[in-house]
């Protein structure tokens, strides 16, 4: 209680509270109420921040692999190219793609 009569904790957390399924639409809230906004240009921005920060995930983490390989361990180095293998394997790569040759 907040001593006005009112449940200041209900009223936290249906301030925090966000869109827990699906649903299709540009009108979304990403980071804070009212942001990207509704014009397609913030919506595209937004979308484009997040695709930055997972590049930078990525190649941090491609960073850390080069490293833990170039400790010279025979294990560490095994265990790196069995690991891009099986994830090439049962994931794909965007190389190869399947293309039908016009005969």
């Amino acid at each position: 209680m907040d001593g006005k009569g009112g449940n200041s904790a209900n009223e936290f957390m249906d301030m925090l509270s966000m869109q827990m399924t699906f649903y299709w639409g540009m009108a979304s809230d990403i980071l804070v109420k009212g942001w990207p906004g509704h014009p397609t240009g913030m919506y595209c921005i937004s979308i484009r921040m997040l695709l930055t920060v997972k590049h930078g995930i990525r190649v941090g983490l491609l960073y850390l692999v080069m490293l833990a390989v170039m400790s010279f361990n025979v294990g560490v180095l095994i265990a790196a190219v069995s690991g891009h293998t099986l994830g090439f394997f049962f994931f794909g790569g965007r190389t190869i793609s399947t293309v039908n040759p016009q005969v």
